[in-house]
């Protein structure tokens, strides 16, 4: 199914009124400039893969000058990725007009955050699509495109009434987006992030922390962020990492890909092509080679020593 990324009847054109604007830093108004003139790229056919959108909410807290992130820690429950750090969103449903709208409704089911049109909810843009990068043995089935779409909140008191979906949302947080962009987190903010060689943060490194890997679609570079709670990295990383770098209008400071990874842009192509066929081997196994294939470990291999590592990802439906 294709989409239109901004056809949604819910959103104003893209505007930052003067009074929200007057607010912001030199550097949050730069940021903002840069996502305001970002142009979605045209829609693609995404097939039979799956897709979600997730909402980037970013808003400048009153005497900081700096733009933070929303985050959540998915509940204990959730079926797929408990405990771990998500921006608000989910699965695009047949009834959403759009993506865009997506990623506000299921911002408002897990965070209660209002829906557009709201005075102080300014929609932004819209970023390139991603995919999750899946361990090796896992089902092409179980790659989700995800479409990032940014807005910007005016207005602190939206951000503190927020309330969490006990079903869905374990914690609300947020981050420094810089901190996605720079790996590095300002001393004034060290005794407020998890403890090191902690629950959150087993890690060597202090802030950052990237390793190579091999998943099913080859090389990727998996980078995990420290935060207040729980780590960012995956997909979610991915996300923030190509929201700052448009936003502050450079690269990041850190080695963004491991050789040999493909853009995401690739793999979405790879999987849209390579689904159906894939379903359809998947519908001819026998009850027997199914039990046989989710015995397989989820493994993700190390590019540099060889060996294979096992994947704390699971799925509930890898055949």
């Amino acid at each position: 199914m294709q989409y239109e990324p901004l056809s949604d009847p819910l959103l104003p054109g893209q505007v930052l009124p003067p009074w929200a604007r007057d607010k912001l830093s030199a550097e949050s108004k730069e940021c903002i400039s840069r996502l305001l003139a970002h142009e979605p790229s045209p829609t693609r056919d995404c097939g039979m893969v799956k897709q979600s959108a997730v909402l980037v909410a970013l808003f400048q807290p009153e005497g900081c000058d700096e733009l933070r992130v929303l985050l959540t820690t998915r509940a204990k429950t959730m079926r797929t990725h408990p405990n771990q750090t998500a921006l608000p969103g989910g699965r695009v449903d047949q009834e959403d007009h759009s993506p865009v709208h997506t990623a506000y409704r299921e911002a408002n089911e897990e965070v209660g955050l209002p829906l557009p049109p709201h005075p102080h909810i300014h929609h932004l843009t819209v970023l390139d699509p991603l995919i999750t990068i899946l361990p090796l043995n896992a089902a092409l089935r179980n790659h989700i495109i995800v479409i990032p779409v940014i807005c910007f909140i005016s207005d602190q008191r939206l951000i503190s009434s927020l309330v969490p979906s006990p079903s869905e949302v374990g914690h609300i947080f947020s981050h420094r987006l810089k901190s996605c962009h720079s790996g590095i987190v300002p001393e004034n903010e060290f005794a407020s992030l998890a403890e090191k060689d902690g629950e959150w943060w087993p890690h060597p490194e202090d802030m950052h922390s990237q390793d190579n890997r091999l998943g099913v679609m080859g090389p990727y570079r998996m980078h995990r962020f420290r935060t207040t709670h729980s780590p960012i990295k995956g997909v979610t990383s991915d996300v923030l990492i190509n929201t700052a770098t448009l936003a502050y209008g450079t690269p990041p400071s850190f080695t963004r890909f491991a050789p040999g990874q493909l853009s995401s842009e690739q793999v979405i192509e790879r999987v849209v092509a390579e689904l159906p066929l894939a379903l359809a081997k998947e519908s001819a196994l026998s009850p027997e080679e199914r039990t046989g294939l989710k015995a397989l470990p989820l493994e993700w291999g190390n590019l540099e020593s060889g060996e294979r590592v096992k994947s704390g990802e699971t799925w509930h439906d890898r055949v």
